[in-house]
């Protein structure tokens, strides 16, 4: 009877009901999946599920719950995960595959010795702890205890969660020398097997144990024990939102769009489900890839259900958060055909500044979960849609840390839409072809790679084309005429070049800069020479949203030391309109403008950069093709020391540019350049490129070396970054005062938690700034906020010393901002 059971794993819960809901918990993640072998690891997941905490059943343990007495025998996971390997290992032997299965009990140690922690080194540090003398004597000690203290209910809670041998099971662990011997020479011959035979197999099975044991813990440690309801999404919702939203084609863009959209939906129906995992849909910037890969994949997810008996969750994952929430608005008003409120459940947005708040359905009406439950739901993916980064994605997929980890499960049997895939630098194209092919050929995945500019990760004969015949539609996107003026200058004589085009032009226009500094330099000249022009007082023309307003101009300013919520404003009047919508947009912008957000201009000048950055701004031009030809001007600047470029690309990226552009001269049209352009660009990145990281990374982690996963990094940041808060109004002023208040008034995960909840509303107000130890000591000498050692903020009092309302942070003249 459970009024029997005394010993707890936390708190307010008795250990035998964390253990059963675990063991459950994970026998039910790994139920749901449809993977080989499915049947065994189920029984296997629960057996790691109900023995992760056994060591929790000495008394150390117990007195540091109840009496915060802590010592090293108070530790539990090492006991727990001897228990975990001998039961896995007896559970294979009496049912006869123990030869078959022979490296499940050793993943079963490596996953229950590391819950609580990143994986690390396997083979050379984890196992050291076998060989540990200190490390078995405390072992002995918790043996000794548990035998003279709690066997008698141990034995209980095991015989009541369907194991009645660990009694047996504790005996053979007195044995340690001969025991420990085992899991090392079993963690050894995983290493060989997966070095000797190229494999990644054994990272990925760790992984996939390790995030359904993490998920299930913690999800019942904070009181959930059930699994978020899954949701039907009808597969032909797209369909019926465009015929609501925009009717028949209407223009010539209109049609292309239509026929693009038809022929990759058509070829669901084509796909060999099996053998054709890797998909790509390969149109230009503006062809509607967002509506037709989203529609593509809720069609494929039906036929998935059909043919393999399991409905796979949806991963649309992009590079930039400039992009994700204008995805997501698209996304959420196509599901509000059918739900009047989008529960997370249905569709989650996931990245370091989204909102943390899980919502569900509950007895017919729509509630938020307790904060730390929708935490962990939404960092979980609990979700049939998600909509992520690239960072958050490929992060889960090569890493060691606890936190990230736990996701993989719901990564598995998924669609995983990678948008604007050309992002993934270079240098890892080996890698994510690697890890792709294994997840989407052993875990039930199918990935659809969106792009206008398709990358060389993956060869000819690994994919699937969804467009038979992309020239089609890049001939018809024939919006825009390039202009390379490759002749180097400095940025004073760019500045008047685009001064007279704007005084004597009556075009909108898009400046887009390699560097924030050199994006200032060219806003201030131009909003000081207007206003001289114009004979109007600088401070009269900001408006409330940081736009220069002249005589039938807007003159706007977007770089990342503009506060978040301001470049959203500007980007919206840019794409919606103003109160006074005919008014020309002049927009001086670094790279957060360049793919994916739906504006139009005009006129394009482009700073140097790789070939795929050229032609993503150049689809910010003419992007519906209602005008005639737009014009993109690729130039290259230089400040005193040497071109803005080399501050920030990879010079085998801009090396090969030179190389495929160097055959054109003058202006050529976007149907004769792109197309034919990007495939020899991306042939010489391949041939010139160098391998190392991958290669490099690969060999660690089928080795199971999991602390060199830590090598991959896709934000590749060259300079330390700060955070600072900007009280530019009264709002801002009381959120700073919150922050403090809370960091004084509460501890440990409470406050995290309370941060947490007003994470969206401080990200609002906070700029991240990166450049020299010059500047981070300057901002490191301002205004600390107590409690927050990496956070800095510019008192409202001194904001016209630190900061412009236009153009954001201002630390004065002689300092210089480089943008990564």
């Amino acid at each position: 009877m459970s009024h029997s059971f005394k010993l707890k794993s936390h708190p307010d819960k008795l250990l035998k009901e964390h253990l059963e809901n675990v063991g459950r918990l994970s026998k039910e993640i790994l139920g749901s999946k449809t993977i080989n072998c499915k049947e065994i690891f189920a029984e296997v997941a629960y057996m790691i599920g109900i023995t992760h905490d056994f060591g929790k059943a000495t008394t150390y343990f117990q007195n540091w719950l109840e009496n915060g007495r802590k010592t090293q025998y108070a530790r539990h996971g090492f006991l727990s995960s001897l228990v975990g390997y001998l039961i896995i290992r007896d559970f294979l032997s009496n049912i006869q595959k123990l030869d078959e299965f022979w490296y499940l009990p050793g993943i079963a140690w490596i996953v229950i010795n590391k819950h609580h922690g990143n994986l690390r080194d396997i083979l050379n540090e984890e196992t050291e702890k076998l060989k540990d003398q200190s490390e078995l004597e405390i072992i002995k000690e918790q043996l000794n205890d548990i035998f003279s203290n709690s066997l008698t209910e141990v034995v209980e809670i095991y015989n009541s969660l369907g194991y009645s041998s660990i009694s047996k099971i504790l005996t053979e662990i007195n044995n340690l020398e001969n025991l420990t011997q085992q899991i090392r020479k079993d963690i050894k011959k995983i290493c060989k097997s997966g070095f000797t035979d190229n494999d990644l197999r054994y990272y990925f099975l760790i992984l996939f144990f390790y995030s359904i044991l993490l998920d299930a813990d913690k999800l019942d440690a904070s009181g959930r024990r059930n699994l978020p309801k899954r949701e039907h999404i009808p597969s032909d919702i797209v369909d019926e939102y465009k015929k609501k939203k925009f009717g028949k084609p209407k223009t010539e863009v209109d049609v292309i769009r239509e026929k693009a959209y038809n022929e990759v939906i058509a070829k669901v129906s084509d796909i060999d489900l099996t053998n054709e995992r890797i998909l790509s849909i390969n149109l230009p910037t503006g062809c509607g890839k967002t509506l037709t890969g989203l529609s593509f994949a809720l069609k494929l997810r039906e036929r998935i259900k059909e043919s393999f008996g399991f409905t796979p969750r949806i991963i649309y994952s992009l590079p930039f958060l400039s992009i994700i929430d204008q995805n997501a608005k698209i996304i959420e008003d196509i599901l509000k055909l059918k739900y009047e409120e989008v529960p997370s459940n249905l569709l989650l947005i996931h990245h370091h500044l989204a909102d943390i708040k899980y919502k569900e359905v509950k007895n017919g009406e729509l509630s938020i979960e307790e904060l730390n439950r929708s935490l962990l739901l939404t960092e979980s993916w609990h979700s049939e849609i998600i909509i992520t980064t690239f960072v958050q994605l490929f992060h889960s997929l090569v890493t060691n840390k606890n936190r990230a980890a736990r996701k993989f499960h719901n990564i598995t049997n998924s669609i995983l839409i990678l948008d604007e895939i050309q992002s993934i630098p270079h240098k890892y194209w080996l890698l994510i072809n690697r890890v792709l092919k294994h997840l989407a050929y052993n875990f039930n995945c199918w990935i659809i790679l969106m792009t206008a500019t398709k990358p060389l990760i993956f060869g000819d004969e690994e994919i699937k084309e969804l467009v038979t015949n992309p020239e089609e539609y890049f001939n018809a996107f024939n919006r825009v005429v390039f202009n390379f003026d490759l002749e180097i200058r400095g940025l004073d004589e760019f500045k008047c070049e685009i001064l007279d085009r704007i005084i004597y032009g009556d075009k909108n226009i898009l400046i887009v800069l390699n560097t924030i500094n050199s994006c200032k330099e060219l806003y201030e000249f131009l909003k000081d020479e207007l206003a001289l022009f114009h004979r109007l007082d600088k401070k009269d023309i900001i408006d409330k949203d940081g736009v220069a307003n002249f005589p039938g101009l807007d003159l706007i300013n977007l770089s990342t030391h503009v506060l978040p919520s301001y470049r959203l404003r500007r980007i919206n009047r840019v794409k919606n309109g103003s109160s006074d919508s005919k008014k020309r947009k002049v927009i001086v912008t670094t790279q957060l403008i360049e793919a994916g957000v739906d504006i139009s201009v005009d006129i394009v000048y482009r700073d140097f950069a790789p070939l795929d950055c050229l032609i993503q701004t150049a689809g910010r031009c003419n992007r519906n093709n209602e005008r005639n030809k737009g014009h993109v001007n690729i130039v290259i600047l230089k400040d005193e020391k040497q071109e803005f470029y080399k501050y920030i690309y990879d010079s085998t990226l801009i090396d090969a540019t030179r190389g495929v552009i160097g055959a054109f001269n003058g202006m050529i049209e976007e149907k004769d350049f792109v197309l034919s352009s990007v495939g020899k660009y991306y042939k010489i990145v391949l041939e010139r490129g160098s391998k190392d990281d991958s290669i490099n990374i690969l060999e660690s982690i089928i080795k199971l070396d999991f602390s060199k996963t830590s090598e991959f990094d896709l934000i590749q940041e060259k300079l330390s970054s700060v955070s600072l808060f900007v009280e530019i109004d009264d709002i801002a002023e009381e959120i700073r005062k919150k922050m403090e208040e809370i960091f004084e008034s509460k501890k440990g995960f409470e406050r995290k938690l309370e941060i947490l909840e007003r994470r969206k509303e401080i990200n609002n107000y906070t700029i991240q700034v990166r450049g020299s130890k010059e500047i981070e000591d300057i901002i490191l000498n301002l205004n600390p906020i107590d409690g927050l050692e990496d956070y800095r903020y510019i008192k409202k009092g001194n904001l016209d010393k630190y900061y412009k309302i236009d153009s954001g942070l201002d630390l004065g003249e002689s300092l210089k901002f480089v943008m990564l």
